[in-house]
């Protein structure tokens, strides 16, 4: 672990301590805290298989059995500390520490508070419906999770780009991990990243501004490659239930090399994997009335990359509603697209996409069975493009949310 990820999480544990002990010397332990909370995940599918879904740590969404465990400590209106686990029965890890960081409120008032350690990503408004109980549906957008063809552990030319591309049709479209395990994500949810963040509000704005040490695409590559991620999201709100975002974010997304072979090619000559940077721009929606909510979000990505004749991009979007029908009773959907930008074929010098384009629509209701417990049951239809050979995935799925 990098020293100052280590710095950072002995800061999680020292700062609630330290509080603890001026209370007890003050004589009042009343403003402290403790609590333990989260949600448990069960869930089951049928058609085709889920792998679709899998991101680079092995998580899905709709593996059988997921439980997030959130430990915190609060000390009155001006510190909190969280922990937080993740269980996934299919992961590579099973049991990972998904976050840990310290927020401090109220620096002087609410424009200015501070969250240090290993933190959400702050990149758009998905993360805040990241998990099952606030997560209308079962799956995520693609461009929170989605595989591309790209690999952050080393660089490729045209040829090469598009050979990774004809593998995805060889395996119908799920790309496993043992064939590119470095696959790059256009926005990475599921693995937090070592950071400081300022948030707050004043007037109609909000805002969040970051340091972290990966890209939004990779939050684990600046332990690997020295980079630092410079991101930020402004948001406005006009009227009461409408939020406007916007967010940007640049850092080096390379993955060190982990064999001779990939250090002997990873790089262009002269270059150092900290000047292959994802540049990143993002706009996002959330809009309520009465019964009624909407999200949206667009991103638009960029990779250096060893390519030429065009460049390693792409637009994604996604859009979801909900609707109440009754206290216990909910329907919803979402509909995202993801496209990418052309590269030079060298075989007939003809332009083409460097992964194949793909669009997924997801929906389905949700029953509130008890105050906390939500039953889930969605259909989740994802194609590719004309001419990709890769058949339409299609799924239909149940979830048991319990939060505790």
């Amino acid at each position: 672990m990098k020293r100052t990820q280590f710095l950072m999480l002995a800061l999680i544990l020292i700062i609630p301590s330290a509080f603890s002990q001026e209370e007890e010397t003050m004589g009042s332990g009343q403003d402290n805290s403790v609590g333990i909370g989260g949600v448990v995940d069960l869930s089951y599918s049928e058609g085709d298989k889920p792998g679709i879904n899998t991101n680079t740590l092995g998580d899905n969404n709709f593996n059988k059995v997921r439980a997030l465990t959130n430990f915190q400590f609060q000390h009155r209106d001006k510190l909190r500390a969280d922990v937080e686990v993740l269980y996934d029965d299919a992961s590579q890890d099973k049991i990972r520490l998904q976050g840990a960081f310290v927020t401090i409120f109220n620096l002087p008032d609410e424009k200015i508070n501070l969250m240090i350690g290993k933190i959400p990503n702050l990149f758009g408004n998905f993360s805040k419906r990241e998990f099952s109980d606030v997560n209308p549906l079962i799956g995520q957008p693609l461009m929170r999770h989605y595989r591309t063809t790209l690999d952050w552990e080393r660089t490729w030319d045209n040829r090469e780009q598009l050979i990774l591309k004809k593998r995805r049709a060889e395996f119908k479209g799920q790309l496993p991990l043992n064939v590119l395990r470095g696959a790059t994500p256009t926005v990475y949810d599921a693995r937090w990243d070592f950071g400081v963040e300022l948030f707050g509000n004043f007037s109609i704005f909000d805002y969040q501004i970051g340091v972290t040490d990966g890209s939004i695409s990779n939050p684990d590559a600046g332990a690997e490659n020295d980079g630092k991620q410079f991101l930020g999201r402004i948001g406005i709100n006009p009227v009461t239930g409408l939020n406007i975002g916007f967010s940007g974010a640049m850092n080096p997304y390379l993955s060190k090399p982990k064999t001779l072979e990939d250090k002997q090619r990873l790089l262009e000559a002269g270059k150092g994997a900290g000047e292959y940077k994802q540049q990143a721009f993002g706009a996002d929606l959330e809009m309520s009335y009465k019964y009624f909510i909407v999200f949206g979000e667009f991103v638009y990505s960029k990779w250096d990359a060893e390519v030429t004749e065009g460049e390693l991009s792409n637009r994604s979007f996604y859009i979801d509603a909900k609707y109440k029908i009754h206290p216990r009773f909910y329907i919803a959907a979402r509909y995202d697209r993801m496209d990418f930008s052309k590269i030079e074929n060298p075989a007939g010098g003809r332009k083409e996409t460097w992964d194949y384009n793909v669009q997924r629509a997801e929906g389905g209701f949700g029953f509130r069975i008890t105050t906390d417990a939500t039953l889930k049951i969605v259909e989740q239809v994802t194609k590719f493009e004309k001419g990709s050979g890769i058949k339409m995935i299609q799924l239909t799925a149940v979830q048991l949310s319990v939060p505790f």
